[in-house]
């Protein structure tokens, strides 16, 4: 694939996998906001417990082959058959270990109705397994429209089924029938597509030279999640159910931007940066480009929802979710950084030099978990305090790794963001001070602060002429020409 080519895959994958994520999360957000009329702040606080166990098996069910496969130049058909097998294999070793020690997660917690619901909800490990080289091969593609139409089509309709659920009165299990049917479709979808069938090899071979990439990428993922299922454990067991509930309600609005973002970099990036890791020039030019690009979309977009944050759960959510609004405004700031982190763990990560990316990431999460650990005497708002800091000391932990690789100084990343995140603040003081004593219906606090925070962040952009802002007015600009 020569430059021209990867550049246009590059832009179209960035544009498919943005509008299903946004379309996506857009689609969870309104369907969570049906769904919170329904259910309780306990019922998500049940299922936000088991997602640590679901999550953590996951990791092991991948094991980092998926992105061993990305990474390779040219992997074969035994490749990919080996990898099948594998996660087959142990995705039914896993569900069987969840499916046993069910009795003893729910006596943990002290609640019986999670053995069950573990039990149930369990079984999209082994529905997972199914798809996940197909879900490869059109990642290594840079085929992210055909992913873009399936991965929505299959939220709409799970999400349409869990709110008829919720309605009907099953409570709980509105949502748990919810991720088994979206992970169903999805598989049962990408299977007929995807025209790829396993050959019945294993190669041991194979499963070594993948494994000795993908093995350390296995040890990554599980100290990643690890982690964050450690914040979950910790806020389930420190906290009331609740609370957890809060803090998961706040935590689903937040992610409407976030994830969003951070999803889209975190799909097209490797795929990307793996085509380029020979090439430290171009790689680095890249990364400047999708540094600035990101951080001028993010930042805003924050920014923002701090502050309509009231006004957005008074509208949304009712009364009795109030005490989430403290919490989704420090998600934000951490949310604002979680893209640009990354960004560059995803160079790191593509770059093959897995032995640096294993010990920064493990490096990171034990200096997180001290300060986490520590955090807890000053209550939930020292946690999320807590967890701003540590994405910001993020950033310039993977800065200092970047430099090594490929010269991208930490203090040229900053700059590159910096001018961003200036306006982005800037625009929002200014908001915050002119609107302070607006007396009007949340619909329109939200509308007057919005339309008027993008019209002077866009209008300064244009006048002081920054460079993301040119980025997106010429990719419009050639979207609109070729219509």
């Amino acid at each position: 694939m020569n430059d021209e080519n990867l550049k246009k895959k590059t832009i179209s994958s960035l544009i498919w996998s943005a509008c299903q994520r946004f379309g996506t999360l857009i689609l969870a957000f309104v369907g969570n906001l049906i769904l919170a009329r329904f259910l309780t702040p306990e019922d998500y606080g049940v299922v936000g417990m088991l997602t640590i166990f679901i999550s953590l098996s996951e990791v092991f069910i991948d094991s980092g082959l998926g992105a061993a496969l990305i990474q390779k130049d040219d992997p074969s058909e035994i490749d990919y058959s080996t990898v099948f097998w594998t996660n087959i294999v142990v995705s039914v070793f896993f569900y069987t270990v969840l499916f046993f020690t069910a009795p003893l997660i729910a006596n943990f917690y002290g609640m019986e109705i999670l053995k069950n619901i573990l039990r149930i909800k369990g079984i999209v490990l082994i529905i997972q397994a199914f798809r996940i080289i197909q879900t490869t091969k059109f990642q290594k593609e840079l085929n992210f429209k055909t992913l873009s139409i399936v991965f929505f089509i299959c939220s709409l309709i799970s999400t349409i089924a869990s709110i008829i659920l919720a309605f009907l009165g099953f409570g709980v299990w509105s949502l748990v029938a919810k991720t088994l049917l979206e992970s169903a479709l999805k598989t049962i979808i990408l299977l007929i597509i995807g025209k790829w069938k396993p050959l019945f090899q294993f190669s041991f071979s194979s499963f070594k030279s993948l494994f000795s990439y993908g093995g350390v990428m296995l040890l990554t993922s599980l100290v990643l999640k690890l982690y964050s299922s450690m914040q979950a454990l910790i806020i389930g067991k420190a906290f009331s159910a609740k609370e957890l509930g809060y803090y998961t309600q706040a935590t689903k609005l937040e992610d409407v931007p976030t994830t969003a973002i951070e999803g889209v970099v975190n799909q097209v990036t490797f795929p990307v940066f793996s085509k380029l890791k020979e090439d430290f020039e171009k790689v680095q030019r890249g990364l400047t480009k999708v540094l600035n690009s990101i951080s001028y979309l993010s930042f805003p977009l924050m920014v923002i929802f701090i502050l309509c944050a009231e006004s957005i759960f008074s509208l949304l959510y009712t009364e009795a979710w109030a005490p989430a609004i403290p919490y989704f405004k420090y998600l934000c700031l951490v949310g604002m950084m979680v893209s640009i982190n990354t960004v560059n763990t995803n160079l790191i990560k593509a770059s093959g030099r897995k032995k640096e990316y294993f010990n920064l990431q493990v490096s990171k999460r034990i200096f997180a978990m001290f300060f986490l650990i520590l955090s807890l005497r000053f209550g939930m708002k020292g946690l999320l305090i807590t967890r701003i800091f540590i994405e910001y000391a993020f950033f310039i932990a993977n800065g200092r790794v970047t430099k090594r690789i490929i010269g991208y100084k930490i203090i040229n990343q900053i700059k590159d963001c910096l001018a961003n995140y200036l306006l982005a603040f800037g625009v929002g003081f200014l908001i915050y001070f002119v609107f302070r004593n607006l007396n009007v219906k949340h619909i329109w606090d939200i509308l007057i602060k919005g339309s008027s925070y993008l019209f002077v962040y866009i209008g300064l952009s244009a006048l002081f002429k920054f460079r993301a802002f040119n980025v997106y007015k010429k990719i419009i600009s050639e979207k609109i020409k070729r219509k």
